[in-house]
């Protein structure tokens, strides 16, 4: 029978029963207390670390004047009226005429100063009592006075509060390029409002023309003056977009929720 020349070699070798047993080589050891410190660490974020959440609300960049209705008091033609879109009006201002039936004229007195933003008739149509011809914009004294009205759902209310700070996103600017527009929470309203009184905010029933929800509040947000940019006010980058920025325009506002223990959502908790 024929050996290899090692087994024969191990065969003249004693045994070393006194040798330690080794378990793992040293690169072993590494990789197992890398995994080891890897799952420790991911342990501890999952129970002391926390995810942040935030849900988007849409709204419209305002003046804290809002918006005035200026109505018909009487039916009859209309047979005045010079105003035209951005027109700058003056509380007391004569904005038109109805003629009524009796051929009285009526003279449409405007009740703020203000800019016309919508011309809800034209000349020679009959309008009722109460009937909207003009809305107007309370404009402030200087931009500094522009803010922001986001409407959120009542599910969202208990995690708004005054001084939360939030961040806009405008149409038209690139946010990945300039950032978002930074404000913070002035106030929310107690209670659900209807949509005469949204109208009064943004001038229809909500910013994207969709119909009022039975539970919405208002959320008055209070943009952040910078005099460093063009347009006035604190973006997440540090200059901002090169534009100014016009009130009545739509806004994507994101609101903080607080944040969540990444535990309580493997847990589904």
């Amino acid at each position: 029978m024929k050996f290899r020349f090692k087994a024969l070699e191990r065969q003249r070798q004693p045994d070393q029963l006194d040798s330690p047993l080794l378990l793992a080589s040293p690169r072993g050891w590494v990789a197992v207390f890398t995994v080891l410190i890897t799952t420790v660490m991911i342990g501890l974020w999952g129970f002391l670390g926390s995810i942040p959440r935030y849900a988007d609300a849409s709204g419209l960049l305002t003046f804290a004047g809002g918006i005035v209705t200026v109505e018909s008091d009487v039916a009859g033609a209309l047979v005045d009226l010079p105003v035209t879109m951005g027109q700058q009006i003056h509380q007391g201002q004569q904005l038109g005429t109805v003629r009524g039936r009796g051929g009285e004229d009526n003279r449409i007195i405007s009740p703020a100063s203000g800019r016309v933003v919508s011309v809800a008739s034209a000349l020679g149509n009959y309008v009722a009592p109460g009937e909207p011809l003009v809305q107007l914009e309370r404009v402030g004294v200087d931009d500094l006075e522009m803010g922001a009205t986001l409407i959120v759902s009542g599910d969202m209310v208990p995690y708004v509060h005054p001084s939360q700070e939030v961040t806009l996103a405008v149409p038209g600017v690139n946010p990945r390029a300039f950032g978002r527009l930074k404000g913070v929470v002035e106030s929310v309203s107690e209670y659900p409002v209807s949509a005469q009184q949204l109208a009064t905010v943004t001038g229809q029933s909500s910013p994207a023309g969709e119909p009022v929800g039975e539970n919405r509040h208002l959320v008055t947000i209070r943009l952040l003056p910078d005099s460093t940019t063009v347009s006035g006010y604190q973006w997440t980058s540090v200059s901002g977009p090169p534009v100014r920025l016009q009130s009545r325009t739509p806004v994507s506002g994101a609101l903080s929720l607080g944040g969540i223990k990444p535990v309580s959502i493997l847990l589904g908790v």
